[in-house]
């Protein structure tokens, strides 16, 4: 089963902006901040295991490691460190491993935005030789609604032969619902 790659970059994106939302909890010195960053670490971690992403390891011991540093227990902390106040201390350690996170994120992000992109690519394509051939205005115009409208201009692309290849490597590229959510995106962006 192909996941949905628009709805993981959507979910994921949320992600990123909200850790962005941490990191200024951070620097107000939110006493919040580390049960925050745990909280943000599940919701992260139920996003790439909903979207069967590699990631989910990786950042489900940075969760591990995050709750031990609210329990106290710090990762190779020098002398120097020790004496700092524990939440000073534990806030400083999450701090870093949100950052790790956010990296994580954005290696999860990286490796699917190209699909993404390059089935937008394929779709306009398409959408212009079936405009460009008569077949798309007339699909459009006898469309009762917007379901139906994408599912008559989906049904177009797999089966008329000059773009049917396409449909084909969109196929390979991202799922069902991704290209029927880039068709969407491209006739609003034309304004058809």
């Amino acid at each position: 089963m192909q996941i949905v790659v628009t709805a993981f970059l959507d979910e994921s994106q949320a992600l990123v902006e909200e850790s962005i939302r941490l990191v200024d909890l951070y620097q107000d010195k939110h006493p919040d901040f580390p049960q925050r960053l745990i909280g943000w670490l599940r919701r992260a971690e139920a996003t790439l295991r909903q979207h069967r992403r590699s990631q989910l390891a990786p950042l489900s011991a940075l969760r591990a490691r995050a709750l031990a540093a609210v329990a106290g227990v710090h990762e190779g902390a020098d002398p120097a460190a020790r004496r700092l106040q524990a939440r000073k201390q534990t806030a400083g350690a999450c701090a870093l491993l949100l950052g790790q996170a956010q990296g994580l994120l954005h290696e999860a992000q990286a490796a699917l935005e190209p699909k993404r992109d390059e089935a937008a690519r394929l779709i306009q394509q398409m959408l212009q030789i079936l405009l460009q051939g008569g077949v798309l205005q007339p699909l459009l115009a006898q469309a009762s609604g917007p379901a139906e409208r994408l599912t008559l201009v989906w049904q177009a692309c797999q089966t008329r032969p000059e773009v049917a290849n396409g449909a084909r490597q969109i196929l390979g590229l991202v799922a069902w619902a991704d290209a029927l959510r880039l068709i969407d995106e491209t006739l609003d962006a034309w304004r058809l």
